[in-house]
């Protein structure tokens, strides 16, 4: 009699002898007729094909039998997801990639500068592409929600987008798929700038979490319902029911679901959301959640108005410039506003907000008003009316505009997709065909290496960014007190490391020529530190007496707080790295995307670039049925 486990290894085994068999078969037949390195040769006739599938056939019949004289019931044998199984080949393939590094092909003999030159371009660009292999399986089918007119412009441009395969336009076609009828206004902002408190002060609820350790992590956003409903999509695009009290772990930064969630979407039976206006709470730019802040990017050419919150207290920064230029690159309407106006006099209050107003103005080359606002028990008069007298207006003067917007943003991407088929039926398709000019490979490779070199540069900031800081102070000493010469070396330092990576990033840049790319480098974090109050007799003696006795007393009362402070600014810089990079590779990777049609692609390529053409000839001012949806 077999026991459970020798029945249920028997199964494994007899599952493992039959995949064998029909894989070794499958093997004859099935060979890719493009495959670069094929497998086999001297293939079979097909009728000795025929016999081994008899026999197949035979030592299944053998093993059924068995089963069903031991009852061993498939049921109990855990099949494998075919997804991820894929993956799992995809994940091998991906580390034979890392056995192309120079590093490795080291171990086969010398390596010269050409030899790593032509290795990293290699495994940079097959590893870009097998992420995208294995990311494809996941990929929802672009699908025409409900009230998009099947017949229209951009129902045609989603068809366009699946039927050639022109991975990079997904993520727009399913922003202007995914709008619904009003408008999307985004809160954006450094942390801790105050964009959960005024959501909820709008919202007249207190909704999201909000203090002075919660900082929002994933996008969130919040459109009117007859009932309070949280939903969340994960990294895979799958969906989950959130219950209220469980809002914050899947939202703030170090939450328990934070770290999967990539948006989650409330329902609120909010007066002002009754319009059709969608509320989108985003990260912090400057938040440890690079991935995230990033994600907050890429959903600015979606929103309808951009509203800047800007902490009064806080110093006008690049990363707020960058915002607003983004949000008029994207053509969306713009507002600015200095939250927190409570915490200054009146006094400071005007003289921030015509600095604020100069220095926005001059950047962007058009005026920009600012607007102060608290939110704030005390303030809630004036909230109330800065929320009727400018915020409301700006909303209906949004809504006016957001049809027209939506076509100029149909419109532009399909004057994308007609010049992307062009190019595709413009070019031959040669055997080793790369779609474009530029050596991709080696910009890739480039970039690998530029982003390790600097990630070593965050490392040495983390590990020895103290020590660094206390030995310049104390051998070259100013006319500052040493502990304020400490906090202005560290800034210096933590500023020098930040012009090196972006340096080494922007030689980078050039040989990418991808679009905008310049302001992917003014995103770095600025450096903070809260230096612990410490006082000391001033040395005497000897110089070199004086410099020992101040280094000890440096590294006794702030050593330890400033190493904390370098190594977290470290981790940060190392995150915001990583984005960045990450961000480049895929904006190389979609300017440089092989559409050379071939063989049958070339008919269906001319008759879609003929049908976009025909839309593109029409007045875009008109209301052509299927120019918007």
């Amino acid at each position: 009699m077999l026991t459970e486990n020798q029945r249920h290894h028997i199964l494994n085994l007899l599952s493992h002898i039959e995949h064998e068999v029909q894989d070794g078969i499958r093997a004859l037949t099935d060979q890719d007729p493009d495959t670069l390195f094929p497998r086999y040769t001297g293939f079979p006739e097909p009728r000795r094909i025929t016999a081994l599938r008899r026999h197949l056939e035979r030592l299944r019949a053998a093993m059924r039998r068995f089963m069903e004289t031991q009852a061993l019931s498939r049921s109990n044998y855990a099949a494998v997801d075919a997804s991820w199984g894929f993956e799992t080949r995809m994940t091998l393939a991906r580390n034979a990639v890392y056995d192309l590094r120079p590093s490795y092909l080291r171990g086969y003999g010398s390596l010269d500068a050409e030899g790593e030159r032509v290795a990293r371009a290699l495994a940079a660009e097959l590893g870009l592409l097998l992420d995208d292999i294995a990311r494809e399986l996941r990929h929802q089918t672009l699908t025409l929600p409900e009230g998009i007119d099947p017949e229209g412009l951009l129902a045609a441009m989603a068809q366009i987008v699946e039927r050639h395969h022109l991975f990079e336009f997904r993520p727009t076609v399913q922003s202007l798929l995914a709008r619904r009828d009003g408008i999307e206004v985004a809160i954006l902002g450094r942390v801790s700038s105050g964009k959960s408190s005024l959501v909820n002060a709008l919202l007249e609820c207190d909704l999201l979490p909000t203090g002075a350790i919660p900082v929002t992590a994933v996008v969130t956003r919040i459109r009117h319902g007859e009932a309070l409903t949280i939903e969340g999509w994960d990294a895979e695009g799958r969906v989950s029911t959130i219950a209220p009290d469980e809002l914050a772990q899947s939202i703030v930064e170090g939450g328990s679901q934070s770290s999967r969630m990539r948006e989650v979407v409330i329902a609120v039976p909010a007066r002002i959301l009754a319009s059709g206006l969608t509320f989108t709470d985003t990260p912090g730019l400057g938040s440890l959640h690079a991935s995230a802040s990033a994600h907050a990017l890429n959903y600015l050419p979606r929103c309808d108005l951009g509203m800047v919150a800007i902490d009064v207290s806080a110093t006008l920064s690049t990363l707020d410039t960058d915002l607003l230029r983004a949000l008029q690159q994207a053509k969306a309407q713009r507002m600015v506003l200095l939250t927190k106006s409570d915490a200054v006099t009146p006094q400071a209050l005007a003289q921030q907000c015509e600095y604020v107003e100069r220095m926005l103005s001059d950047a962007l080359g058009e005026a920009i008003a600012v607007h102060p606002i608290s939110v704030a028990p005390t303030h809630r008069e004036r909230f109330s009316d800065w929320r009727d007298s400018v915020l409301q207006p700006a909303l209906d003067a949004c809504l006016a505009a957001s049809a027209q917007r939506m076509r100029d943003r149909t419109l532009q991407l399909a004057r994308q997709l007609a010049l992307r088929l062009e190019q595709g039926l413009r070019e031959e398709a040669p055997a080793t065909s790369t779609g474009n000019n530029r050596d991709t490979g080696a910009v890739l490779g480039w970039l690998d290496e530029v982003e390790s070199r600097q990630r070593e540069l965050c490392t040495g900031l983390g590990r020895r960014g103290a020590p660094t800081v206390i030995n310049e102070v104390v051998e070259s000493p100013g006319e500052q007190p040493a502990a304020a010469r400490v906090a202005q070396v560290a800034g210096e330092l933590a500023d020098q490391v930040v012009r090196d990576m972006v340096t080494a990033l922007r030689l980078c840049l050039d040989e990418t020529g991808v679009e905008h790319g310049e302001q992917l480098l003014r995103g770095a974090p600025p450096f903070t530190w809260t230096m612990p109050v410490c006082t000391w007799p001033e040395p005497g003696g000897p110089a070199f007496w004086r410099r020992r006795l101040l280094k000890s007393l440096l590294e006794a009362q702030l050593g330890e707080s400033l190493q904390s402070a370098m190594a977290d600014y470290a981790r940060q810089l190392q995150d915001w790295l990583a984005a960045t990079c990450r961000t480049l590779r895929r904006q190389l990777a979609t300017a440089s995307v092989d559409v050379t049609a071939t063989g049958d692609d070339k008919g269906s390529m001319k008759r879609d670039l003929e049908d976009l053409t025909k839309w593109l000839q029409q007045d875009p001012t008109s209301d052509q049925d299927g120019v918007h949806p």
